[in-house]
C-alpha cells in the first residue's frame, strides 16, 4: 500500500506564530496594534535613512557625525535584513505560494521582495543605492491610513494600463523622430563643426535637449540649413515628445473621475460606450 503524498507545506494552526507574523507584515490592518507599531518603526527607519544618505552628501555633516552614520547604516541594515527573511518565512501562508521551496521562491522574485532585498544588498555595494529604501513606503498606505491615496494609485495604474499602446507608439514616435533628426543634422554641420558634431550617436545628445527644451547651448547649428532645419524640427519635435504627456494627463483626469458604485468604467472606456446606455437608442437601461 503506496503511503500517502505529503501536503506541499503543513497548514499552519490558527492563531501560530506564523500567521500572526504574516498579519502583520503582508496583511497589517490598521486596527492590529502590534502591525502598526512594526510598521511605524520601519517608515521611521526609512526616513532616517533617506535623511541621513543625503545628509551625508554635506561634508560639514558627513565628518563630524561619521560615526553615527556608520551606525545607523548597519543597524537599519540588520532590521532590513531580519524583516525580509520574516517575509520570506511567513509568505507560504497565502493560498498561491503554499509550497515551502518554489512558493518561497516565486515570492522572492516579485517586484517588491526584490526591492527589499536590494535594500540589504546595497550595505554591501560599492554604490551608494541606498536612496532606494524611501521606495519602500509604497508597501506601508495600508498601515499610514492612506486608504484613498492608495486607491487613487490602482485607479492611475489602471487608466495608465488601458493607454499602453498608445504609450508605446509615442515611445517609438520619440525615438523615430531622435534619430532622424540627429542624423540630419550630422550631415548638415559635421564638417564646420567636426569637434561638435562627432558622430550621429553624440549628436542623440542635441536632440534630446531640444525636443526637451532643455537647451543647454552646448551643441547649436553654426550653418544657415543647420539652422533652418533645427528650427522645424524644434516646432513639429516637441509636438512629439509632448504625447506621452498627453496621454498621462488623459488617465489622470479619468482616474479622478467620480465613479459611480456598479458601473462598468472598464467597459465604457474600452469601446466609448456606457454600459448603462442604450447604443440604439440612447435611452437608459433598466
Amino acid at each position: 500500500m503506496n503511503a500517502p503524498l505529503p501536503a506541499a507545506s503543513p497548514t499552519p494552526r490558527p492563531g501560530s506564530w506564523r500567521a500572526r507574523l504574516f498579519a502583520i507584515l503582508h496583511r497589517p490592518d490598521p486596527g492590529n496594534p502590534w502591525a502598526r507599531r512594526v510598521n511605524y518603526v520601519l517608515v521611521a527607519l526609512i526616513v532616517l535613512n533617506a535623511l541621513s544618505v543625503a545628509l551625508e552628501s554635506v561634508a560639514d555633516i558627513a565628518l563630524p557625525w561619521r560615526d553615527e552614520f556608520r551606525a545607523l547604516e548597519i543597524g537599519s541594515t540588520a532590521l532590513f535584513a531580519v524583516e525580509y527573511l520574516a517575509r520570506l518565512w511567513v509568505c507560504v501562508e497565502q493560498q498561491r505560494l503554499r509550497h515551502p521551496v518554489w512558493g518561497r521562491l516565486r515570492y522572492a522574485l516579485q517586484p517588491l521582495p526584490l526591492l527589499d532585498l536590494i535594500v540589504v544588498v546595497t550595505f554591501f555595494s560599492a554604490w551608494d543605492l541606498r536612496f532606494l529604501r524611501v521606495m519602500r513606503l509604497v508597501r506601508l498606505l495600508k498601515v499610514l491610513r492612506l486608504y484613498e491615496f492608495e486607491a487613487a494609485l490602482d485607479r492611475l495604474a489602471v487608466s495608465l494600463r488601458r493607454r499602453r499602446q498608445l504609450l508605446w507608439v509615442s515611445v517609438a514616435l520619440m525615438l523615430v523622430c531622435v534619430y532622424a533628426s540627429s542624423a540630419l543634422l550630422y550631415q548638415a554641420e559635421h564638417r564646420a563643426q567636426p569637434q561638435v558634431f562627432t558622430s550621429i550617436p553624440a549628436t542623440f545628445w542635441w536632440a534630446c535637449e531640444t525636443f526637451t527644451t532643455i537647451g543647454y547651448g552646448d551643441m547649436a547649428p553654426v550653418t544657415p540649413l543647420g539652422r533652418w532645419f533645427v528650427g522645424l524640427v524644434a516646432v513639429f519635435g516637441i509636438g512629439v515628445f509632448a504625447l506621452p504627456t498627453a496621454i498621462v494627463t488623459a488617465a489622470i483626469i479619468e482616474s479622478s473621475a467620480p465613479h459611480e458604485p456598479g458601473t462598468d468604467h472598464a467597459h465604457k472606456a474600452a469601446d466609448g460606450h456606457d454600459p448603462a446606455v442604450c447604443p440604439t437608442c440612447g435611452q437608459a437601461r433598466r
